[in-house]
């Protein structure tokens, strides 16, 4: 994660204000967007399986119940580093694969918080 965003966080995260101790956020329920794109994939089966720490862990802070308590929705484009690094050049079918996929959820959730925001 980078420190710049830790520290964001570090700074949202305000008992009483963003979050409390006892009963829900006040931002609990709210929908949320979390976009990791990786030059690589942990997925079952990949090289790294179970090596992401980031997503789970920001999954964790924004919308675990007892902090932010946000709807997270994470969208996680895979492979990006495959057109680009020829070590990967037989994965680029993969990479356009999730790349659709990402995009396709993306629109999907866009025009959902739109409808949810109306």
């Amino acid at each position: 994660m980078p420190s710049v965003f830790k520290a964001w966080l570090d700074q949202i995260l305000v008992t009483d204000r963003t979050f409390r101790h006892t009963g829900a956020s006040p931002a609990a329920g709210r929908p949320a967007l979390l976009i990791s794109a990786r030059g690589g994939s942990y997925a079952p089966g990949a090289p790294r399986e179970g090596l992401d720490y980031l997503v789970p862990t920001l999954e964790t802070v924004l919308g675990h119940e007892d902090l932010l308590g946000l709807d997270v929705t994470t969208v996680t484009p895979e492979l990006t580093m495959a057109p680009h690094a020829p070590a990967l050049t037989s994965l680029v079918p993969l990479h356009e694969a999730s790349m659709t996929a990402a995009h396709d959820h993306a629109r999907a959730l866009a025009t959902s918080f739109a409808a949810r925001a109306a």
